[in-house]
């Protein structure tokens, strides 16, 4: 009864290990990044384990006295996957393991470097070795068949002897192989940095991984530990097999289920840390979902391969095994799609609020001081339900925000202090601020537009790769219904006060008609209908119908500034460009407005198209009539002087500088440092802010600076990739 008990679970375990290697394998190669040496050779390595356990497997289920082609091909597969997967596993598991630190001053040691050269060295001496070890074992040595190891005369002493040189070689080989990883992963790694750029997540997952891969070579280790105690006893013991007693087999099942043991726990300590860590290959893998998987297959391989081992064992008549393990895998099938619909389910809803609209309509119909609510429910929900952080905060450091950065924040009320600087160094990867806190930098065309900072995890575990691929997607998707949001409030503002200015300067228009052209036209005629007996009326009534016109002209540049009388773009502008319709501007419109103007036109300048040229000489053009304006504030005598650069930087870069009074001090800001429509500093400011949208429209940007008595400078930019016709 042990014997039959000793068998069954050698056979079961032999059939669980087998499919764990092969699953493993499979998903490495499949799955993982084929281009680097690394996946390709840790993938061979765990097929190579599947063909060995797959060989003893055959050779249990025929029986260790079978004779045949059949048992010779097996042995010398068996033989053949046994010299190559420990070389393999020592090859992948130098991969991840770390340089000792720098010893103490005062240690005579060996730099890391050196120790790097040592494993190097050793991983070639290591495969040089397996290669060698292979022909012997398979070819040459009296072992390589089964037949001969049937009838293999027992051996009285367990060196070399009887046994061939090869065989015992094999040993010390195969014990190197989990040594050296085993101490390379054991080694103290070097300090990690507590702030800076790092790799992230793979760096702090493979230092994670460590242990792990550290714990699979110590039980590989004490695996060809118990193969050489097994196999010196069984030379002395179990030869020939063909006559091997009932106590020898009950000793040596025995030792191969501990083998088999300690094998199982190793693969499945290593499913672990490759579903886990995304050790082998080398790319990021869903983890929920492959830990789901793994443990999935954990389970399935166990009960298939005991369901298989006792049928087979018991000897039923084949229909029944086969029915009974059809029905298994009918209702392990069954719960795999079951499971499938469910994660299906919860990918739907988890993905609903990135995909549901964010209310746009009723944001900018709303007079809620707060409309960016259902962002704010968005950023909520990727950190709980897709990150599961403590806390985290969205930083806008983007050009439609405000001077200072933006914070939204997730259980997380004020800002961290962050360099921008080191986000911008960061590009894609995670900045580590302190012990606990990242920064993952969000970008799009425009370059840096805002900072995902993240806390611990409320399990305390890592973030994955997956985790922030789909962390920087959202947040950038955020940031665009952000920006998107507050260009259409904008838009949506300034589209109110346009009609409520159109209302007021209808009502104007009909009083200064009323009040004042009009009685200026009737004196005129009163004065003409004189011009015969009065010689001074031809003059009274030129001054009338002079300051008349005035009236009329001041009223119209009011509208037409205002937007409520549509102006075609001036004809010199398609004609002779930007800079000499500006010149012409300043020179027409503008000659008594400044003390002085000075131009600044760089070489090679950008072709503009014909709407974007409009937009840019409109903006810059509102520029000019702030300056004039506005700049010597309440003293007329005061010196204005007035500064034009047009330069290629980039794209186009136009810049208006004037010395005047510069804007007053305002509590009240908006985007780009424009001072709110009603604040003092002269005039409403929703001409630039009008121009400012226009600019947003064809992906340029307007930014005011003014310092209060020292001027005010507008600098107006539009990208190169926006100039292309």
């Amino acid at each position: 009864m042990i014997e039959w008990l000793l068998e069954t679970a050698a056979l079961a375990l032999s059939i669980f290990v087998t499919v764990s290697f092969l699953w493993l394998g499979l998903t490495v190669l499949l799955n993982g990044d084929r281009r680097r040496p690394v996946t390709l050779i840790a993938a061979a390595g765990l097929l190579v384990g599947a063909v060995f356990f797959l060989s003893h497997t055959m050779i249990l289920g025929r029986g260790l006295t079978a004779f045949g082609f059949g048992m010779d091909f097996w042995w010398r597969l068996a033989w053949a996957s046994a010299a190559v997967a420990p070389a393999a596993w020592c090859l992948v598991a130098l991969r991840y393991t770390q340089c000792p630190a720098q010893p103490p001053a005062g240690v005579d040691a060996d730099s890391p470097a050196t120790h790097r050269q040592r494993y190097r060295i050793a991983q070639v001496v290591l495969v040089l070795a397996g290669v060698t070890l292979i022909i012997p074992l398979t070819v040459l040595h009296p072992f390589s068949t089964y037949d001969t190891v049937l009838h293999a005369p027992r051996s009285a002493s367990p060196w070399p002897g009887d046994i061939p040189l090869p065989v015992w070689l094999y040993i010390p080989y195969m014990a190197a192989c989990y040594l050296v990883p085993l101490l390379a992963l054991c080694a103290r790694p070097a300090a990690t940095a507590t702030h800076g750029v790092l790799r992230m997540p793979e760096a702090i997952a493979r230092r994670r991984a460590r242990p792990w891969l550290a714990a699979t070579s110590l039980l590989l280790l004490l695996v060809g530990l118990v193969v050489a105690v097994v196999g010196m006893w069984a030379a002395q013991n179990t030869l020939p097999l063909i006559a091997l007693t009932p106590e020898a087999r009950r000793v040596l099942f025995l030792g191969d289920l501990v083998v088999l043991t300690l094998v199982a726990v190793a693969v499945t300590l290593l499913g672990r840390t490759i579903v886990a860590y995304e050790v082998f290959t080398e790319r990021p893998l869903p983890r929920r979902g492959f830990w789901r998987m793994w443990r999935g297959i954990v389970i399935l391989a166990a009960g298939f391969a005991a369901l298989v081992a006792f049928f087979y064992r018991i000897e039923l008549r084949p229909i029944y095994s086969l029915v009974a393990i059809t029905s298994v895998a009918g209702v392990a099938y069954a719960l795999f799609s079951w499971q499938r619909y469910r994660d299906h389910e919860a990918f739907v809803a988890a993905l609903r609020p990135f995909i549901a609209s964010t209310g746009p309509h009723e944001q900018l119909l709303s007079d809620a001081p707060d409309a960016e609510a259902s962002v704010r429910d968005l950023f909520r929900t990727l950190c709980r339900d897709v990150l599961d952080a403590e806390r985290a905060g969205l930083l806008l450091v983007g050009p439609l925000e405000d001077e200072e950065p933006r914070w939204i924040g997730y259980r997380w009320d004020k800002a961290p202090t962050i360099n921008l600087a080191m986000l911008a160094a960061g590009d894609d990867c995670l900045v580590r601020l302190d012990a606990t806190t990242w920064a993952l930098p969000l970008a799009d065309k425009r370059g840096a537009v805002g900072a995902l900072v993240l806390g611990p995890r409320v399990r305390g575990s890592d973030y994955t790769a997956e985790e922030m691929d789909v962390a920087r997607a959202a947040g950038e998707r955020i940031l665009d219904v952000v920006a998107g949001a507050q260009v259409a409030r904008l838009a949506t503002d300034l589209l109110r006060q346009r009609i409520t200015e159109a209302k007021v300067l209808g009502a104007q228009s009909k009083r200064v008609l009323h009040d004042e052209v009009l009685p200026q036209l009737h004196l005129a005629l009163l004065y003409l209908s004189t011009i015969d007996s009065d010689a001074d009326a031809l003059a009274q009534a030129q001054d009338s119908l002079t300051q008349a016109h005035r009236t009329l002209s001041d009223l119209m540049r009011d509208m037409a500034v205002h937007g409520t009388l549509r102006v075609a773009a001036p004809h010199h502008l398609d004609r002779d460009g930007l800079t000499a319709a500006l010149q012409r501007t300043l020179a027409h419109d503008f000659y008594d407005g400044f003390d002085a103007v000075d131009w600044r036109v760089g070489d090679d300048l950008p072709d503009l198209p014909p709407f974007v040229a409009e937009v840019v000489f409109y903006a810059a053009q509102e520029a000019v009539r702030n300056a004039a304006r506005y700049g010597r504030g309440d003293d007329p005598a005061r010196p204005l002087h007035l500064t034009v650069e047009i330069a290629n930087a980039n794209g186009l870069r136009v810049v208006v500088r004037d010395d005047g009074v510069g804007l007053r001090p305002t509590k009240q800001k908006l985007p780009g440092g424009l001072k709110p429509p009603g604040s003092d500093g002269g005039g409403s400011g929703t001409g630039l802010l009008f121009h400012r949208a226009m600019l947003a429209v064809v992906g340029g940007t307007l930014t005011v600076e003014s310092r209060p008595g020292h001027g005010t400078t507008v600098v107006i930019a539009v990208p190169a990739q926006r100039l292309a016709h």
